[in-house]
């Protein structure tokens, strides 16, 4: 008899890390992550660290050999490393899910619109700048307002100019000189709400999903997550159906979320995350399976269940200014059974840092945190 994977590894070691390894360390398993960061939220609840650069190849291979399977929490992982990843899985056998390959797409911004492209998933016009000239030729054939923005290595609005006029771009792109550039203009969408889907598939191509859920934003930064999302059944079926398409293309084995513009009755697709999303949340109060422990069953081979049922539910993330332990808020929250405080163990409290989140389950999920 072959027993699954005892010991999972994780790329990266921060909240996501932590909250995976919670539901492993739950259930029996042993967690080791892996980033440069030293007494990470992830370790604070068994994790073993091995602190080391992602680039430190040598330390990458000595932590494989550590460990019977590997996810990711942070798919900012070097190309080269990737690789390596890649490499080490076919040699040995070693399950790395989501693909390396998957994680490529999702981690630059170009390939991944590409790809969605290809696959038939609409998307906002979009145009790569990889010099001056390509720069100026976006600037004259796009329209305005729109995004410039790092092809990569860019998250929580991080990396983005808003243009609203052809002129504002054309000035900018007079201040470049000739150096190589990584960047993808788009084009503005004029949107009524931010939906999300989170997806989990399996090693055999088994799919479930979560109902969507509606995001609303402040400062680029994800604010609250309602759930079930406020949409037409059209928008749902789409968003849904936009998913499925999205896994299945890709291959992609593991959870993933995506993040939709709704305008009125159809969706553009925005972006991908090659693992649990800020958005899904919700589903470790909400659900009968929380996105984490789906992780969980599609790294170790272990059932999925057939379908999913949520309940009314809202998030909120606490950043660094929302952090208040002890305020008459807080207090509030903590004395009603209808909301759970989900911290990350992070040790400095910073303006728009992700330092936790509050679920709320129960009626009027909408108005929890007004």
């Amino acid at each position: 008899m072959i027993l699954p994977p005892s010991k999972l590894g994780v790329m990266g070691s921060g909240q996501l890390g932590r909250m995976f390894a919670q539901e492993a360390i739950r259930m029996g398993y042993k967690v080791g992550v892996y980033s440069p960061e030293r007494n990470s939220p992830a370790s604070q609840v068994g994790a073993d660290e091995t602190i080391a650069a992602y680039e430190d190849e040598d330390m990458l291979r000595r932590f494989l050999t550590s460990v019977e399977a590997v996810t990711f929490e942070f798919e900012n992982i070097p190309g080269p490393e990737l690789t390596i990843l890649e490499s080490y899985s076919k040699a040995t056998g070693c399950p790395v899910f989501p693909s390396p390959e998957c994680v490529r797409i999702s981690q630059h911004r170009v390939r991944e619109k590409n790809a969605f492209q290809q696959l038939g998933l609409p998307t906002v016009p979009f145009y790569p700048i990889t010099n001056k000239t390509e720069a100026i030729k976006a600037g004259e054939i796009a329209k305005f307002p729109a995004v410039l923005k790092t092809a990569s290595f860019g998250y929580d609005g991080k990396g983005q100019t808003k243009f609203r006029t052809r002129e504002e771009l054309r000035v900018w792109a007079g201040t470049i000189g000739q150096q190589p550039l990584d960047l993808i203009l788009e084009e503005w969408a004029d949107f009524q709400k931010e939906g999300s889907v989170i997806l989990a598939r399996s090693q055999e191509g088994k799919i479930v999903c979560f109902p969507p859920s509606e995001n609303i934003h402040k400062n680029h930064i994800l604010d609250t997550t309602i759930h079930p999302g406020r949409f037409t059944s059209k928008v749902n079926k789409a968003m849904l159906e936009a998913a499925t398409v999205l896994a299945e293309g890709i291959n992609y084995v593991g959870v993933f979320g995506l993040e939709f513009f709704i305008l009125e009755d159809s969706i553009l697709l925005n972006e991908f995350a090659p693992r649990p999303h800020n958005s899904g949340h919700f589903s470790q109060n909400a659900a009968e399976i929380s996105q984490f422990e789906l992780q969980l069953r599609i790294l170790t081979g272990t059932p999925l269940p057939k379908s999913i049922v949520t309940r009314p539910s809202s998030m909120k993330n606490i950043l660094g200014n929302d952090y208040q332990p002890g305020s008459d808020l807080w207090k509030k929250y903590l004395s009603d059974s209808r909301y759970s405080l989900h911290l990350y163990g992070k040790s400095e409290a910073r303006e728009g840092r992700k330092m936790g989140h509050w679920n709320y389950v129960g009626e009027n999920p909408e108005s929890a945190f007004s």
